[in-house]
């Protein structure tokens, strides 16, 4: 069994991952494999093939500890993680001890930095994760989030001039938080806490057009599946561990800083793709009629083909 499974989801920026590799600190060949989930244009996803095949450079060979496998531009990033699992359910891959989640540009630190890029002085070193969890079977997910775990909210708002939704400072009157996920999914993980959990919702792995809207509430959804199991949540980032709403609350009182952002529902796209999770009534209105018309048509468009190939150069 290897140690970790790096899981990339690819957009046509395999360079962005390539140019960072070395801030994988600690990979190690005979260890770890990089599964490169590729959505790049047909016409462009042979260069991005050579541009991973850089990797090799790094003792890494191809159908042995480095993969790249293309799919179905659906689902964004989230669509490549369904995909992994799928495959590991269907039996083309080997399961790992810890899953690493990652976009293609979490690396970099020059180019598409963002809320779900890599803090700037952190360090990612694949021992030492792999050593937090041995240290406590408890410890569900690692993560090194750039300005603190997120905190899912409820959206009490049904009257805005503009949907309200993502970030927010304050606690609404009515708004209630109800679990913790990361931003851009960026993080690891145990995969028996999803696999156990997909073995049984095998739907979902396929499901769903993946649009916009289709993978904000999916973000969450990945995130709340993690805390249901009441797993210990570990920010390596800030040495932080904690296991619910309420101990993150006594860290923030202890610290007297704010290590955690809430991010509050879309309550339309809930509606169409988050009824699992959390029932909302169809309001505002204008903005479910409007998205009522685009959710009919990317029901008649979005990629149904779940094809899996593994490529090499």
């Amino acid at each position: 069994m290897k140690r970790f499974h790096i899981i990339v989801a690819n957009f046509k920026r395999i360079i962005s991952f390539v140019d960072n590799f070395q801030k994988l600190q600690g990979f190690d060949p005979n260890q770890d494999s990089i599964y490169i989930f590729d959505t790049s244009p047909e016409s462009i996803y042979q260069s991005e093939l050579m541009t991973a095949d850089q990797l090799c450079s790094h003792g890494l060979e191809w159908n042995k500890n480095l993969f790249f496998i293309r799919r179905r531009n659906w689902g964004e990033n989230f669509g490549s993680y369904f995909d992994y699992f799928r495959a590991i359910l269907d039996g083309l891959i080997q399961s790992p001890t810890l899953i690493a989640f990652m976009q293609m540009h979490y690396l970099d630190l020059n180019n598409f930095v963002k809320e779900d890029t890599l803090p700037e002085n952190a360090i990612y070193d694949l021992d030492q994760i792999s050593r937090k969890f041995e240290s406590d079977p408890q410890i569900g997910c690692v993560f090194h989030p750039r300005y603190g775990v997120r905190v899912t909210t409820s959206n009490p708002v049904t009257e805005t001039a503009e949907e309200f939704y993502g970030d927010g400072e304050i606690l609404l009157e009515k708004a209630v938080r109800r679990g913790f996920h990361i931003d851009g999914g960026n993080f690891i993980v145990r995969p028996e806490l999803y696999l156990n959990w997909f073995a049984t919702h095998r739907k979902y792995l396929t499901s769903g057009d993946g649009y916009y809207g289709f993978n904000i509430v999916w973000e969450s959804r990945l995130g709340q599946i993690l805390y249901d199991q009441k797993i210990k949540w570990c920010d390596l980032y800030r040495q932080l561990e904690y296991t619910s709403i309420s101990d993150l609350d006594e860290i923030e009182r202890r610290l007297d800083l704010k290590v955690s952002k809430l991010w509050y529902d879309h309550r339309i796209w809930s509606f169409f793709y988050g009824r699992d999770q959390i029932s909302y009534w169809p309001l505002p209105f204008r903005s479910f009629i409007r998205y009522l018309k685009i959710y009919i048509g990317n029901q008649k468009t979005y990629l149904r083909d779940t094809t899996l190939t593994f490529e090499k150069p």
